[in-house]
């Protein structure tokens, strides 16, 4: 989507980029890391991925293994190299999207220049590529003093629901947030959908995630332990992800789904590159629908673009942050193409800036969307029965991830741009106007929830292309259910279709079609995570057709 924006607000910031570049020309970089992609008929490429894929299948120690060949051994002392690790674990030959399975991180066994050690590398005719493993950074940084006792603090959550109240000591404007009540309306997430959180690590004993972290990986200490030692990612991860309406701390924007935690930030709130490849690669093959990346480096990585396109080629939707630095500046992931970047605002609507800490949120060529950014509490990483309030783009990004990830919620089938498409259609400007345009500070907007949603029809599966005497609606299986269920129908006459579920009352509670359909057989999945226990109608109107079934919800 990026490359639909107007060309003449790219050439600007191309220019002020150009006149800013200096003060960010050297990017932060590891001096004894880097990265390597072997071209896809290389022998060295052959005999790297099957000794590793003959030992654990991650990674190889060229010091202490007896099964390599002379040629990668003589490759590992020419290049001082202690390690190799694979983007893409445990990978056949066959060739995945962007050639994911052909890059590895080399380990050095002493620091180098690595300017003249990357210029060597890419002089071999077998390597695709060669990069310096940079360095990126967690975006936000906390309100010191607001580390709040353990009471409901929904109230607080202004970026949920802004009703005028008063944070850090400024009233803000009643409407100016993400307006998720009417999207609980629809759902409150699904326990089919997994949202990968690349971060420092998440709470695992909260709470708040019972039974909803899958078994993660900490890419900082090459263990499978992602605990949170700094707090970004407990912030992160529980305004995407808290439970919400259980009488605990506070409510995420995603209360069912599951989350799995990467950890691609040390303690100090800094991560390589090579990390958030390995994090992408990870969680994506951990079955991730969406990923939420608040971090951003400004070194350019083809290594990371690669691993960015692996992950949208296999259908998830990848959020970033724009980062924190109040210009134009570009910084990766957010710069890549088929990305979802995010600004942030404060709880009057405006571009923070500054944060409570300084900085301001970056803008660009490059910026899709905005969401609530300035003091937005999430989980205490040291003690998860309180708050911390933090600021910055790293907060705005996990609302809209949150969004996401309901709207996979009610449609898993979304493609990217069909999510992209609904979010600009839902997007409101600084003075509540919709389809307002793009600009370099906002992107299209701050993002609705409840719009979005409402936008997301339920998919239909096809069972059979074979047209059916006459018009039918089946009972739901299986019934009664907990939380999901399956709704079958056939269309004899090609139909304008419409089935929703109703309550006792009469209550439209969810719409489940609502499309031209031609003939044949379908099947519809009715997720009711956010409904109570009770008896429900679904009917169906096709034409002059029209039949109910009572189904019932038992939690």
């Amino acid at each position: 989507m990026k490359n639909q924006r107007h060309t003449l607000a790219k050439i600007i910031m191309t220019v002020i980029f150009l006149f800013s570049a200096s003060a960010y020309a050297i990017s932060p970089y590891s001096q004894s890391t880097c990265i390597v992609k072997f071209k896809s008929n290389s022998l060295l490429y052959n005999q790297i991925r099957g000794t590793i894929n003959a030992t654990d299948g991650r990674r190889i120690n060229l010091e202490t293994l007896s099964l390599a060949s002379s040629e990668l051994l003589s490759f590992g002392l020419k290049y001082f190299i202690k390690n190799i690790t694979a983007a893409k674990p445990n990978a056949d030959e066959t060739e995945l999207p962007a050639g994911m399975q052909r890059i590895f991180f080399f380990e050095l066994s002493s620091k180098q220049d690595m300017e003249s050690y990357i210029a060597q590398l890419k002089n071999e005719p077998f390597i695709e590529y060669a990069e310096y493993d940079y360095i990126g950074y967690g975006n936000g940084k906390p309100e010191e003093t607001s580390v709040i006792p353990n009471d409901p603090q929904f109230g607080n959550q202004w970026g949920l629901r802004n009703t005028g109240q008063v944070i850090n000591s400024i009233t803000g404007i009643a409407g100016n947030d993400i307006n998720i009540a009417g999207a609980w309306d629809i759902t409150t997430g699904s326990a089919n959908i997994k949202i990968g959180v690349l971060d420092s690590g998440m709470p695992l004993a909260a709470s708040e995630f019972t039974g909803r972290l899958t078994p993660g990986y900490d890419f900082a200490n090459n263990d499978n332990n992602p605990t949170d030692d700094q707090g970004h990612g407990s912030n992160v991860g529980s305004i995407i992800g808290a439970k919400g309406n259980n009488g605990s701390v506070m409510a995420g924007v995603n209360w069912n789904s599951k989350i799995i935690p990467v950890k691609i930030l040390d303690a100090n709130n800094s991560g390589l590159y090579s990390w958030w490849v390995s994090g992408i690669t990870y969680a994506v093959d951990s079955g991730a629908k969406v990923l939420n990346m608040s971090v951003g480096g400004s070194g350019f990585s083809q290594a990371l673009q690669d691993a960015v396109t692996y992950a949208t080629s296999r259908g998830t939707i990848v959020v970033v942050c724009m980062m924190n630095n109040n210009n134009a500046v570009p910084y990766y992931p957010a710069a890549f193409d088929n990305v979802i970047a995010i600004g942030a605002i404060n709880n009057r609507g405006k571009r923070a800036v500054p944060f409570c800490w300084g900085g301001g949120s970056s803008y660009g060529s490059h910026i899709d969307f905005c969401a609530p950014g300035e003091m937005i509490l999430g989980l205490n990483y040291q003690n998860t029965n309180a708050v911390t309030y933090w600021c910055g783009t790293s907060q705005a990004t996990p609302m809209v991830t949150g969004i996401v990830s309901l709207m996979l919620s009610k449609n898993p089938n979304l493609s990217y741009s069909s999510i992209y498409n609904i979010l600009k259609a839902s997007a409101i400007d600084t003075l509540g106007n919709r389809n307002a345009g793009w600009n370099q500070y906002y992107g299209w907007g701050r993002i609705d929830a409840a719009f979005a949603l409402a936008q997301v029809i339920p998919a239909v599966n096809t069972i059979s292309t074979e047209v059916p005497a006459e018009f039918y609606l089946s009972q739901n299986y299986p019934n009664p259910f907990n939380p999901s269920t399956k709704i079958s129908f056939g269309v004899s006459v090609s139909s304008d279709v419409k089935m929703n579920v109703y309550d006792l009352t009469g209550k439209q509670v969810a719409e489940l079609v609502n499309e031209r359909v031609q003939p044949g057989k379908y099947e519809v999945t009715f997720d009711a995570s956010a409904l109570a226990s009770g008896t429900y109608f679904v009917r169906i109107n096709a034409g002059s057709y029209t039949e109910s079934k009572k189904i019932t919800l038992l939690k």
